[in-house]
């Protein structure tokens, strides 16, 4: 991983980051030009004296053409050129004050590396002076902003992601499957996020699991119910004769006096036990009684003998075991028989009546049928509200309470009103279903999974519509703008009072969207930005995958590894909820803590299992910096990782993550086995900063990691390492001294806007679900403006993003 030297400072946990090209004249600058320049633009841009915002710099505007330019070309465009493009960043792209006003971040990060003696390295032929460098800062600083009309940009069409689609079906169907979470295949993360659309591919492997999980998911919603079907005999239709014999609507009995058969036609829901009860009698001719066969699919499963006379016979029973689907019940008539018509002028022997001369016809007369069982021990049960908003009745066709399930179900699933061709093709298929034999319930099924396979449902499209706006930009409608409040708060779909305000056209109203927005976070749903932006923010996820070394450290365990975890993310929920400062991510009174993680803290008078809020009385405790959970994920299985620790630090916390490293230079692993092995961690990290390619980074990374070194590699606290005094001291450019933790948390409190900006992007990346460009930047100041006025509320950083320029509209291709 990633201590292992500079060869590991370009690994990033899961994330991906994506190049961008940079084309019509630097107006679109890749990301990971802007997020991991090397040298040149790799600050820490709160630990700098000379990295001052932009927006707060003094003086007469600059112009960039006559000011900064000649210096660029003199001392940085040597390496920042077409050819070498170092950092893969070509500074000949900026050619006037046009095209460098929209680059405030590059500058800002320029600011920072020029104004602490960075760059150009030692190496570099030409070095400025101590002037030159003055003069190119404050040039910088004073250089004029871009005026120009806002750019929203443009989200690539987003694929849910698992806990998307788990928390979507839980909202849709009313069950919490977690399908997804534990059959699906890991989403791809970039920009530190998993639900950035450029990376949420759909390859073979997910699209077959979307089909399984589409059957098992409607499978445990729509449950089949029990069977009961009931006939009049003369309900049933017939062959008689040879002769089709039609149903009829009476209520009277069916009658067969020769060879003739009775049908049934009947969608079973599952297989499973049944009762066929038969209410049969007869018109006596012989000596033997008529004779009913019953047959499944034409294989005989029972006879009975109709010993009753027609009229009202008792009803007889015959178990069944019937597979699920249509199945075709046939009652046929075994045995008609015919008397010869007596002489009426015989002499009737003694006991018997004078004869009409007439034949006696033997009679098989069915008066009822009734078909029940199955699923429940033929008890119905529960219907699924959400799904069976209507229900097939006397009154109400099958097919058109299927229009109205299906309508709402679909419009619910696509976060929009469904469109009547939707509908009407989403029909066709219970159409045939039905056609099939399939019961109502298995119709439905067949078309709900049409649904939730649909990208209409697995994709959060936002439809390309006519400009209004300047830069090809369009506002959202109602629906999408619905649709990214409820993903970026509660990763589901939008709620009943969501989608109500975007059918009344009323959503589009700033005031309303903020209005929603604190709604929203009060509600329990919310829970699911600490679980997906939190998690995620803080790297908790990587938390699942390390096992320290058990050798060195058996006491950890999956207890401890649970409340590790569990106490970032109710930290966080606590701080959102509770509407509290973020600048308590960077120290506080208080944590969350049960009885084993609270042994691991050496923390007094807490027992039980069960997390609970507790004052911290002790100052090297406090904030997410010195949580177990993240000194864990920041450290290796044996040992504590300073790169690491100081790396996490400039990407999570400062905003300023360093750049991927030179390929030549070797893994520290490989440097212990030379001159090295013999010395101290902090004696081969000093030495591995004398390669001047490697201390531009180090010279910050390291200093900062190192002032978390009283805490091991699974967050305990310690002074010393095998023996050896721990020092924890450090320098950082612009004469910036601290000697431990506690100084350097009180150094990032000091520079609290530059964490504010960094939190402000990470959250504006996650809402947005892309990357942040040049044209963000002034969106990105405006939000953080507003959230340090507001005392750096959670909730003002929030609303000020689902009411930001970027978030409310789009743009064209």
């Amino acid at each position: 991983m990633f201590d292992t030297g500079c060869a590991s400072c370009c690994q990033h946990g899961n994330r991906i980051e994506v190049q961008l090209s940079i084309t019509d004249g630097g107006k679109r600058l890749g990301r990971h030009v802007r997020r991991l320049g090397i040298w040149l633009i790799s600050g820490l841009l709160p630990l700098s004296l000379s990295a001052l915002s932009l927006t707060t710099a003094v003086g007469a505007e600059s112009s960039f053409t006559k000011d900064v330019k000649p210096l660029l070309e003199t001392y940085c465009v040597t390496c920042h050129n077409p050819e070498k493009k170092k950092a893969d960043l070509d500074l000949t792209i900026y050619k006037d004050d046009s095209s460098a006003s929209r680059a405030t971040k590059l500058w800002r990060n320029v600011i920072d590396q020029v104004g602490d003696h960075l760059m150009p390295p030692d190496t570099a032929k030409k070095r400025p002076s101590m002037e030159e460098r003055e003069a190119l800062v404050k040039a910088l600083k004073n250089l004029k902003k871009y005026d120009g009309p806002p750019d929203p940009g443009r989200v690539t069409i987003r694929r849910l992601n698992r806990t998307e689609y788990d928390y979507t079906i839980r909202d849709l169907i009313g069950i919490d499957m977690r399908t997804a979470r534990s059959s699906f295949p890991s989403d791809d993360v970039g920009e530190g996020f998993d639900n950035i659309g450029d990376v949420l591919s759909l390859p073979p492997l997910l699209l077959e699991k979307y089909l399984d999980a589409a059957t098992t998911i409607l499978d445990k919603a729509i449950v089949a119910q029990p069977l009961y079907v009931s006939y009049n005999g003369a309900q049933l239709p017939a062959i008689h004769e040879g002769k089709t014999v039609p149903a009829e609507s009476g209520s009277g009995p069916r009658d067969f006096t020769s060879h003739g058969e009775a049908i049934l036609t009947v969608a079973v829901p599952a297989d499973g036990k049944y009762n066929l009860k038969i209410r049969v009698g007869q018109v006596p001719a012989g000596p033997d009684p008529a004779v009913l066969v019953v047959k499944v699919d034409n294989q005989v499963v029972k006879e009975l003998k109709a010993t009753a006379k027609k009229g009202n016979p008792p009803s007889q029973t015959v178990p069944l075991t019937l597979e699920k689907g249509s199945r075709r019940i046939t009652l046929h008539f075994a045995n008609p028989f015919t008397e010869p018509a007596p002489d009426k002028d015989a002499k009737p022997k003694p006991g018997e009546k004078k004869g009409d001369g007439k034949p006696a016809v033997r009679t098989l007369s069915i008066a009822s049928l009734e078909l029940t069982g199955g699923p429940g021990g033929g008890k119905n049960v529960e219907r699924n509200k959400r799904i069976f908003v209507a229900e097939p009745t006397a009154d109400i066709k099958p097919r058109d309470a299927a229009v109205k399930i299906v309508d709402q179900f679909a419009s619910l699933a696509f976060r929009r009103p469904a469109t009547k061709e939707q509908v009407e093709r989403l029909l066709t298929i219970f159409d045939r279903a039905t056609k099939e034999g399939e019961t109502f319930d298995e119709a439905i099924k067949y078309t709900l999974k049409a649904v939730l396979v649909s990208p209409a449902f697995l994709y959060r499209i936002e439809t390309d519509r006519k400009a209004t706006l300047a830069n090809n930009a369009y506002p959202l409608d109602d629906y999408e703008l619905a649709s990214r409040l409820s993903y970026f708060l509660w990763s589901s779909m939008p709620d009943a009072e969501l989608f109500d305000l975007a059918k009344q056209g009323k959503l589009r109203d700033p005031a309303m969207v903020e209005k929603q927005a604190r709604r929203m976070l009060k509600d329990g749903k919310a829970h699911a930005l600490a679980e997906t932006f939190g998690e995620q923010w803080l790297t908790l996820r990587s938390l699942e995958e390390i096992t320290p070394d058990l050798k060195k450290f058996p006491d950890y365990n999956r207890q401890l590894k649970t409340a590790m975890y569990d106490e970032a993310m109710m930290f966080f929920e606590y701080i959102m909820q509770d509407d509290r400062s973020i600048l308590e991510f960077l120290d506080a009174d208080y944590t969350f803590v049960n009885e084993r993680l609270a042994k691991h803290y050496g923390l007094p008078n807490v027992s039980g299992l069960n997390m609970r809020r507790v004052e911290l009385k002790d100052r090297n405790r406090g904030g997410v910096l010195t949580m177990a959970a993240v000194l864990t994920v920041t450290s290796q299985p044996g040992r504590t990782s300073p790169v690491k620790r100081g790396k996490w630090i400039l990407e999570q916390i400062v905003g300023e993550p360093p750049p991927p490293p030179p390929a030549a230079v070797p893994p520290l692993e490989e440097q212990d086995k030379g001159i090295t092995a013999s010395l101290s961690l902090r004696e081969k990290m000093v030495k591995h900063r004398q390669d001047p390619v490697c201390a531009s980074c180090h010279i910050k990374m390291d200093a900062i990691g190192f002032g978390f070194e009283n805490y091991d590699a699974i967050g305990r606290w310690r002074t010393s390492d095998e023996g050896v005094k721990l020092d924890t001291a450090g320098d950082l450019p612009g004469g910036v001294k601290f000697s431990n933790a506690v100084e350097l948390k009180t150094i990032f409190m000091s520079r609290k806007d530059a964490f504010t900006r960094c939190v402000t992007e990470k959250m504006l990346i996650f809402a947005l679900g892309r990357g942040l460009m040049d044209y963000d930047d002034q969106v990105v100041e405006s939000i953080s403006a507003a959230v340090a006025k507001n005392e750096y509320r959670m909730s003002t950083l929030i609303t000020r993003i689902v009411t930001s320029y970027p978030f409310m509209n789009r743009r064209n291709p």
